[in-house]
């Protein structure tokens, strides 16, 4: 799951490159209705990101798992970690603020 920094993007047959976001790098796993998101260290977080987690339920295939980047973004578009930090454990994150989690290509 952890990306290596490389000095600038570059364009290779086979080779594929991802822009680095300020966020939580997570697996979200999809079941039929049963969808969980799980960090990098185990920890389930579907309860934390709740909205994300419906938006993944209502993707049209019946079992998948996404690898990505979950990042909160400011007005000018840059990612916000330390957002994170200031919510409440508990708390969903608001749809307009959702970057998502974005398919690797293989």
């Amino acid at each position: 799951m952890q990306s290596i920094e490389v000095d600038q993007p570059f364009h290779r047959v086979g080779w594929t490159y991802e822009e680095k976001y300020d966020g939580w790098r997570m697996i979200a796993y999809k079941d039929g209705r049963h969808v969980q998101l799980i960090s990098r260290a185990g920890k389930d977080h579907s309860h934390r990101f709740a909205d994300l987690a419906a938006a993944i339920r209502t993707l049209p295939p019946g079992t998948l798992i996404l690898d990505g980047e979950v990042a909160i973004f400011d007005d000018k578009l840059v990612s916000r970690f330390e957002w994170f930090r200031q919510r409440p454990e508990d708390a969903g994150v608001h749809p307009a603020h959702l970057h998502g989690l974005r398919l690797p290509v293989p």
